[in-house]
């Protein structure tokens, strides 16, 4: 079982989960901490022997688990710039991640609206991010840049026909890019954890794009995890900017009641395809 606040001390790791080989050595690079409750929460990169990106995380000790209650919490945290030796650490367009807890969940009703996590990994800078506000979600965005049997929900009424038409950017987030196919979205489903992915925009010519990656877990699923949980991710074909992109999210219990929250995988995407010249 991967100890994920000793392995932070520590500085090492050798990981134990689908996304790579017990034998392969990880360097574990802390970034920011924050006080939450009694407990501390901590983002982390960790790097292979080369010092390519294996996984971008999340650790929630114990005493912060044990903390949350009636009350809303959000952290942004910042990763890890450096890796040892001060060689500069390459996050993949990543720049910070928010852990949200929502006592009461959010909408769908009937879906997410039970006590949960939201693990929040932003390619925008905090800035910008702070900067997005509520509004109809008006621009287009690419198939290819749309991750597989994901849609766009309808859930705004710009033309006051009665039926929603446009989704909806939400405030500091952005547009959430949800599977209809996961199971909490089928009749007799449960949402114990997903992910969902968020779109921003316009980024010139009335364009969105991929911005975020949001693995979300219950409490209750946190409270009885006992064993690690390796997910595979339904992806776009093309991203916005050809780079490596985590195709897995990882949640992982530790020895001492938390849990770590990690992107894992990272492969190449390309690019969009150039359109005509005019």
């Amino acid at each position: 079982m991967l100890k994920t606040a000793a392995i932070i001390a520590s500085g090492s790791l050798v990981t134990g989960t689908a996304s790579a080989s017990a034998s392969e050595s990880q360097q574990v690079h802390r970034g920011d901490s924050a006080a939450v409750g009694n407990g501390m929460v901590t983002a982390y990169a960790t790097t292979a022997s080369d010092g390519a990106l294996s996984s971008l995380g999340v650790h929630f000790d114990k005493a912060v688990i044990d903390t949350l209650g009636e009350e809303e919490v959000a952290v942004p945290l910042a990763f890890p710039s450096e890796i040892a030796g001060g060689d500069a650490l390459d996050c993949h367009q990543f720049t910070f991640v928010q852990f949200d807890y929502l006592p009461e969940g959010h909408w769908p009703e009937g879906v997410y609206d039970v006590p949960h996590l939201d693990t929040q990994f932003f390619m925008p800078d905090q800035s910008t991010v702070a900067g997005i506000e509520e509004r109809p979600a008006t621009y287009s965005i690419p198939q290819a840049q749309m991750p597989e049997d994901h849609i766009r929900p309808p859930v705004v009424d710009t033309t006051n026909d009665g039926e929603p038409d446009t989704p909806l950017v939400e405030a500091g987030r952005g547009e959430p890019i949800a599977d209809p196919s996961a199971s909490e979205h089928q009749e007799d489903g449960e949402f114990t954890h997903t992910h969902i992915y968020g779109a921003t925009g316009p980024d010139g010519g009335g364009l969105g794009r991929i911005s975020l990656f949001e693995p979300m877990v219950t409490i209750d699923y946190v409270d009885q995890l006992t064993t690690t949980v390796d997910t595979s991710l339904k992806t776009p074909t093309r991203y916005l900017a050809a780079d490596k992109y985590p195709t897995s999210y990882v949640i992982q219990p530790d020895d001492d009641g938390g849990i770590s929250v990690l992107l894992t995988d990272f492969k190449s995407f390309p690019a969009p395809v150039p359109g005509p010249r005019r």
